[in-house]
């Protein structure tokens, strides 16, 4: 099990909740009533979060060539960003919430781009 530490997204909601390894961000959030973006392929920018991995060690968390593009087409990362989390199986610190898995302790935090 993993610790999801949900911060400013609802105040009656933001918490620290249990999630199964490898259990969608987004099933988490639903199952607890957290109020965080679901969104479709046309509005990835409206549903990202900032994560922090709250864990001695960041956990090894493959990810999809698909998100790390998107992030880096959206301005959320750069290019350098997504090549270093490819070649060190390291995830960025902002993520798609829709495509994010837990993989380990973590704090979510809603993002907007600048």
């Amino acid at each position: 099990m993993a610790k999801v530490i949900f911060m400013h997204f609802d105040e009656k909601t933001d918490g620290i909740y249990d999630a199964k390894i490898g259990e969608p961000l987004v099933r988490v959030a639903k199952e607890k009533g957290v109020p965080i973006n679901t969104c479709s392929s046309e509005n990835y920018k409206n549903c990202l979060i900032s994560v922090e991995h709250i864990s001695d060690t960041e956990p090894t968390s493959y990810m999809e060539d698909e998100e790390l593009d998107l992030l880096v087409e959206l301005g959320a990362i750069s290019a350098q960003e997504a090549h270093q989390c490819q070649q060190y199986t390291i995830s960025p610190k902002i993520r798609i919430a829709p495509m994010m898995l837990v993989k380990g302790d973590v704090l979510v935090k809603p993002y907007k781009l600048s």
